[in-house]
């Protein structure tokens, strides 16, 4: 299975970024220059790109005890299966540190969205670090 993983220091407190991907999983924030609308209806976000696709992503798991979102992407083209992960972690500093890491089959498919999962990465942190609850 391919991976993509991404993982950057914050420079908010996990608390203020928890907050942040838990409005994601409601869709509530807006993030990514990719989509030009999020809807939520039932356990998916309705993610619409510019295209006018519609990306379902279920969630999986959203716990905010580990500040953890976990979801699916059924009908991700070309893919066979997709799963995410967003989560904060805290260090013994209190230092909060943002991870996502993508789960893609069939494995080809990491190596050729890497760029763009930079890219939305780049978005993400940006969202995450200017986010004010």
């Amino acid at each position: 299975m391919g991976t993509i993983h991404h993982e950057a220091t914050l420079t908010v407190p996990a608390d203020v970024a928890w907050d942040f991907l838990d409005r994601y999983t409601r869709a509530e924030v807006h993030i990514f220059s990719a989509c030009v609308s999020e809807r939520q209806q039932d356990d998916h976000r309705v993610v619409t790109l510019i295209d006018g696709t519609e990306l379902w992503e279920r969630n999986v798991t959203v716990d905010p005890q580990r500040r953890r979102a976990v979801y699916a992407i059924p009908g991700f083209p070309g893919a066979e299966h997709h799963q995410a992960e967003m989560r904060v972690l805290t260090d013994d500093n209190g230092t909060a540190t943002l991870l996502w890491t993508t789960d893609i089959l069939p494995h080809e498919l990491a190596t050729h969205l890497s760029d763009t999962y930079a890219v939305m990465f780049s978005e993400l942190l940006a969202a995450v670090n200017g986010h004010r609850p």
